[in-house]
């Protein structure tokens, strides 16, 4: 059963004293499980508790999500997003292209340090996993893939980059790029990373020069630490919009979560 996911920003912390009792209300009309997620501050709460909004402990600056499971998930999410786009910064709204720079200009306050290339593509197929990362290559340097290529197998040659279940990070240093380059493509079928931590349905490629700025060097950081703990990478793998999941790579690249 998929999962339904509002992502939302939060500008004004007071602003959960307004919807807990609108959310907690309607809440409990669906036959859905919603709860709120808050991702930066790693809590979870059940919308139909009248505490929940407190337990999510929602700070300024925190990068949100309310899910929704079951057989009316999504009508639920389409009348509570009204209700958090009264209160909260809403991600995604008037974005027209999947992965593409319309996002920072909108949501400036999750920009990373350094300026991010963006490229995203969704399989329809299966995929090995040179199949995948020749994607990605081309996705980032399609006038001459071949290189990319290379290097990308050779870091893997090293060690698998499968940093956690189910999401790959094949990361390198190249010279032909001069900014940071982020290509990520979804799959829902299965894709043998030959990693022991199983399977890969996300590929998130991190392309830095071959000499990065002190900037640069944070915004990758940013993104490896933050994959490694809390909820950014469950998130990731759950979320079904690509202009939220650009929203949460966009964040973890921002700063350090935990």
């Amino acid at each position: 059963m998929n999962e339904y996911q509002i992502t939302f920003l939060v500008d004004d912390a007071n602003a959960s004293a307004h919807v807990a009792s609108p959310l907690h209300r309607i809440a409990k009309k669906f036959k859905s499980s919603l709860h709120i997620l808050n991702i930066t501050q790693d809590r979870c709460a059940k919308l139909t508790r009248s505490m929940a909004m407190l337990q999510a402990g929602l700070i300024k600056g925190d990068i949100c999500q309310i899910t929704a499971m079951g057989i009316d998930a999504e009508l639920a999410c389409f009348v509570i997003k009204d209700i958090i786009a009264e209160h909260f910064t809403l991600v995604g709204s008037q974005i027209n292209y999947e992965f593409s720079s319309q996002l920072a200009q909108q949501l400036p306050q999750i920009c990373p340090p350094s300026e991010i290339h963006w490229h995203y593509a969704k399989a329809r197929t299966e995929l090995t996993k040179f199949e995948c990362l020749k994607g990605l290559a081309q996705l980032i340097y399609p006038d001459n893939p071949d290189e990319l290529i290379l290097a990308f197998i050779k870091r893997e040659e090293r060690s698998s980059t499968c940093v956690t279940p189910g999401i790959a990070l094949p990361h390198v240093m190249f010279a032909d790029v001069e900014h940071v380059s982020v290509a990520v493509i979804v799959n829902e079928k299965a894709i043998d990373w030959a990693s022991k931590m199983g399977d890969v349905h996300i590929a998130i490629a991190l392309v830095i020069p071959a000499k990065p700025n002190r900037e640069q060097i944070i915004s990758a950081t940013n993104l490896t630490r933050n994959l490694l703990s809390g909820q950014i990478a469950e998130r990731l793998l759950f979320t079904r919009s690509s202009v939220d999941l650009q929203a949460l790579l966009m964040y973890s690249m921002s700063r350090l979560i935990v």
